[in-house]
């Protein structure tokens, strides 16, 4: 696996984190482009799962395997708004989720 690439799927799942503290902001202070950025988050996450899709490397590397999962799971079952207690607490777990990603990525770099 070249280091391009890994960085490359570092910078993406930087990015989508950083879409997906954007849209946990906007849940949380009531934004008025909350769904404006959730329309964001949900794009970003369709682009990069048809992207990764087209990839062999999601069946050669589990890092890049892991996100493609994460992205589908995701994908299929979209990032929403729960009571703002119980939203905070899901998209806590989402973002570890991807910060465990993001990790394994830094061990190799």
């Amino acid at each position: 696996m070249q280091l391009e690439e890994l960085l490359t799927l570092s910078k993406s799942v930087q990015q989508l984190l950083n879409l997906i503290e954007v849209y946990k902001f906007g849940i949380v202070t009531e934004h008025k482009k909350k769904i404006s950025f959730q329309h964001e988050l949900n794009a970003f996450i369709e682009n990069e799962y048809f992207n990764l899709k087209n990839n062999p490397l999601r069946h050669t590397s589990l890092i890049h395997y892991n996100y493609y999962r994460f992205l589908e799971d995701y994908k299929t079952q979209p990032i929403d708004e729960l009571t703002v207690g119980n939203t905070i607490k899901y998209i806590s777990g989402i973002q570890q989720r991807l910060l465990k990603i993001l990790h394994f990525i830094n061990l190799y770099l």
